[in-house]
């Protein structure tokens, strides 16, 4: 899990460079003015674009419910950019004890809609996908590999 907290322009750099080390060819990376999806991208050996919204952790107010709004905002975020079947979505946040505690609490519905999470520590990945037997993210070497449809 991360040490301190990572805004949501750090997460995005951190899974940025990791998706471009792995080859990833990213289409458009959103930063604070632009809406929609954060992070769209492609592979060379996968016909599938993967669609990303990151969120981070926010400061101010009661971490929980900053969380939960972050979550709320994450979700909604993916669902207005659902509409290519063949696509892989995802939500990135940072790897936090709050964060791995509520997506548990929706891993069911996570699951049945198709939805990848994807946890960024400082310098490490742990993914949950449609196809995760439990609710407890797994750390993977590569993303591509984790973020089959």
């Amino acid at each position: 899990m991360a040490k301190g907290t990572m805004r949501e322009r750090e997460v995005k750099a951190l899974l940025s460079e990791r998706l471009r080390a792995e080859g990833f060819r990213l289409l458009d990376v959103r930063y604070r003015s632009r809406r929609g999806i954060d992070i769209e991208a492609s592979h060379p050996r996968s016909p599938q674009k993967l669609y990303i919204e990151v969120k981070g952790e926010r400061r101010g107010g009661n971490p929980t419910i900053m969380r939960r709004r972050a979550l709320g905002e994450a979700l909604l975020q993916v669902f207005e950019a659902y509409g290519d079947d063949e696509a892989v979505y995802a939500i990135a946040l940072q790897d936090t004890r709050g964060f791995r505690s509520l997506v548990a609490r929706i891993f069911p519905a996570l699951k049945a809609f198709g939805l990848h999470v994807i946890f960024v520590g400082n310098g490490t990945f742990a993914h949950l996908g449609p196809n995760s037997p439990t609710p407890i993210p797994q750390p993977v070497s590569s993303l591509q590999r984790a973020l089959r449809p």
